[in-house]
């Protein structure tokens, strides 16, 4: 019997034995190239045994069957011949596998993603698990590419074009019940005894087709012409989502069009160049580098593998309201019991509503039954007075952004909490630092800032004050992680990191804005550019008087070169405070924006034409720029520690363009001596000090990049 490095084979009698992947000093099983290579040997040797029936295909990781292709050998593709060579390689090792003689069912008891779920694609039948920790899906496009292993040709043959189209455009994961439903797997089993399970039914049901879910009306929706209005249908949306900013959708429709109907072996060549052209794109560097960094959070529990983070089984929560529900429902959707406080019922209910509003989505999209939506709600609970907090981990305060307030919470909060319990304020702006002098335990407090809304934003600031303990840092790094959240260290001060870099961004438009430049104008150049909405549009849903008080905030501490627009606080005065009251640059009916307010042209006094003239890519850096400025500043200042947790910051909390890499990836491909020295132009021609490049940012100019 052969051995392998990345495979055992067990035999299971009745003819039929299990292969097992089974990766050396690896948690996950993943295809790099000696697990690939290894396959053909594998599949060399098994096709010459006459004695199988039927093979098991198994994992013996806890949780993941195969976690995909490793992402840093995609990543060093840096020709187009390289990347043909690379993807056919393992393309042809599993289309081998597809060829074994005998039947082949997989048995998917975790995760099985990319690589894995094609493998399992090559597979006759395929069993999954009910398991929570079953995720099945072709994320490729996620990483700016396509699924190169023989997915994009196999799925469709599997599924209904539109369930395929829905799974490779999107990324979208399945559990192993949906799985079913979709027609992806054959039948799905309990978590317990799996693959002794899986191994029974495929020898009970040898011999027997495997199950299709396609229907008559399956079958004419794939005939011309009604195919090609499914197509048509998809690329509108892929065009509504992306902005064509996106090579990999455009590339999939067009590959999955071309090779519907054709002969398999074909279909693969065409598979392979498709994918050999996106793997070398800067769009697909970029997008694999945000994932690595994000993979990388998981790792780490923000301080260092010496401290132990504490367990948070219950949750307390100061201030209900929109946000508080926000977080409430944070924590009930990952089965955390929270208790919600406010001084007013009806604030209370507005938190509840809040939550039911988010998780009512979810059993809209049939992503909770009603019985999980009735038992989530159930987690959380309300009260006018601090019974139940004695129960509490970790407590959240979303109370109004004021430092005297928050100060008063806080210290009539300690009176009826334990002494482990941590305190966490979800302050956007305010000093951990100043704030934990109310406490008596300020070891206790750090920061915890969410990103509204909650249920969309997937970054969180966990941010130390200068007595706040690692322990602390730990424990709220660990939560946010526990609550879906990708969780950034950031050191206190004025803005943190996320609102310290965006307001120069906002505060610039406003400027521009004073200078001549239309709303309409100034929101197109900056979605043209990638960004989820334009800055006139993110400054009425931040709330106007919100954004001019953070912006004063900024220039008290920071100077001159965080100069305030003085139009905020003049537009704010009017009362106008944009989506929160219908009314800012634009006009809002049920809190959808209806169009721009040409009215307010008449409440903004002295404004000029000075900046009329400047072409869509100068007022793309006058906007940009000052945030890289500020980046430089904030890490020369430690505020986080590398270029890429400002990156991974910028597009999970302010959804800066991800095909760009995040903020300072794009100011390396633009040249930081450039920026540099148009900030120069820029300051000399009445931008003065807000737009004079600062020594942190001439000294990574001279270094010559922030990578």
């Amino acid at each position: 019997m052969a051995t392998y490095t990345n495979y055992k084979i067990i035999e299971r009698g009745d003819g039929w034995a299990e292969l097992c992947f089974d990766q050396p000093d690896s948690k996950a099983n993943i295809f790099n190239e000696s697990a690939l290579k290894e396959l053909e040997k594998v599949c060399a040797d098994l096709s010459a045994r006459k004695d199988l029936k039927g093979l098991l295909v198994t994992s013996a990781k806890s949780d993941i069957f195969i976690a995909g292709a490793d992402l840093n050998l995609i990543k060093s593709l840096d020709t187009l011949d390289k990347a043909l060579a690379g993807c056919t390689a393992g393309q042809q090792a599993v289309h081998m596998f597809s060829k074994l003689p005998f039947e082949t069912v997989a048995a998917i008891g975790g995760a099985c993603l990319g690589g894995g779920f094609e493998l399992s694609l090559a597979c006759k039948k395929r069993v999954a698990s009910d398991a929570k920790s079953v995720k099945i899906g072709l994320p490729e496009v996620m990483l700016g590419i396509l699924p190169g292993f023989g997915g994009s040709v196999r799925l469709p043959r599997l599924v209904p074009l539109p369930t395929a189209l829905d799974m490779i455009l999107t990324g979208k994961q399945v559990d192993g019940v949906r799985a079913y439903k979709s027609g992806i797997v054959d039948t799905y089993l309990p978590q317990q005894d799996f693959n002794s399970r899986a191994l029974a039914l495929a020898k009970a049901n040898y011999g027997k087709p495997g199950r299709r879910v396609h229907t008559f009306m399956n079958r004419v929706m794939e005939m011309i012409p009604l195919r090609g209005i499914v197509f048509s249908q998809a690329r509108k949306q892929v065009m509504k989502n992306t902005k064509g900013k996106y090579p990999a959708p455009l590339k999939i429709l067009d590959l999955l069009a071309e090779i519907h109907g054709m002969e398999i072996d074909e279909a693969l060549k065409r598979e392979a160049k498709a994918f050999a052209v996106l793997a070398v794109t800067p769009v697909s560097k970029r997008l694999i580098e945000l994932f690595q960094l994000s993979e990388s959070v998981k790792k780490t529990n923000g301080v260092g593998p010496e401290v132990q983070a504490r367990k948070v089984n219950h949750a307390g929560l100061l201030g209900a309201g929109v946000m508080g529900g926000g977080i409430a429902w944070a924590f009930a959707n990952k089965d955390i019991p929270v208790r919600m406080k406010d001084i007013k019922q009806e604030s209370v209910n507005l938190g509840y509503q809040q939550a039911a509003e988010n998780f009512g989505f979810a059993l809209k999209k049939r992503k909770l039954t009603k019985n999980q939506y009735m038992g989530k709600m159930g987690m959380i609970s309300g009260t006018l007075d601090y019974s139940g907090f004695r129960n509490a981990d970790v407590v959240v305060e979303a109370v109004v952004e004021n430092m005297d307030v928050k100060k008063k919470v806080l210290a009539e909060t300690e009176n009826y909490i334990t002494d482990s319990c941590v305190y966490a304020s979800n302050t956007s702006s305010l000093s951990i630092t100043e704030m934990a002098s109310a406490a008596k335990r300020p070891e206790n407090v750090g920061g915890l800032h969410f990103f509204n809304p909650v249920s969309r934003m997937p970054l969180v600031e966990v941010i130390a004050g200068q007595k706040t303990s690692k322990e602390t840092v730990a424990t709220l790094f660990e939560l946010a992680k526990k609550l879906g959240k990708t969780p950034i260290v950031v050191k206190d001060g004025p803005g943190f990191l996320v609102n310290r870099l965006l307001l120069p961004y906002m505060n610039e438009a406003m400027f521009l804005f004073e200078e001549g430049v239309s709303v309409e104008r100034l929101d197109r150049v900056m979605k043209d550019f990638g960004m989820p909405m334009g800055p006139m549009r993110l400054v009425d849903e931040v709330g106007i008087d919100t954004g001019a008080k953070v912006a004063k905030i900024l220039q008290n501490a920071f100077g001159a070169r965080a100069q305030a627009s003085p139009i905020s606080e003049m537009i704010a005065a009017s009362g106008r405070l944009g989506k929160k009251n219908g009314k800012g640059f634009y006009l809002y009916e049920n809190g959808k924006e209806v169009g721009v307010d040409e009215s307010i042209l008449e409440v903004v006094k002295n404004r000029n034409t000075r900046s009329v003239g400047l072409t869509d890519g100068e007022l793309i850096q006058r906007m940009t720029y000052p945030m890289i400025n500020e980046a430089a500043l904030a890490l020369a200042d430690s505020v986080v520690k590398t270029p890429g947790e400002v990156d991974l910051g910028m597009i999970m909390g302010t959804g800066f363009p991800p095909f760009r890499g995040g903020l300072l990836r794009f100011a390396d491909s633009e040249g930081v001596k450039r920026i540099a020295e148009t900030l120069e132009r820029f300051s000399g021609a009445g931008g003065g000090e807000r737009l004079k490049p600062n020594a942190a940012l001439q000294e990574v100019a001279r270094k010559g990049s922030f990578y």
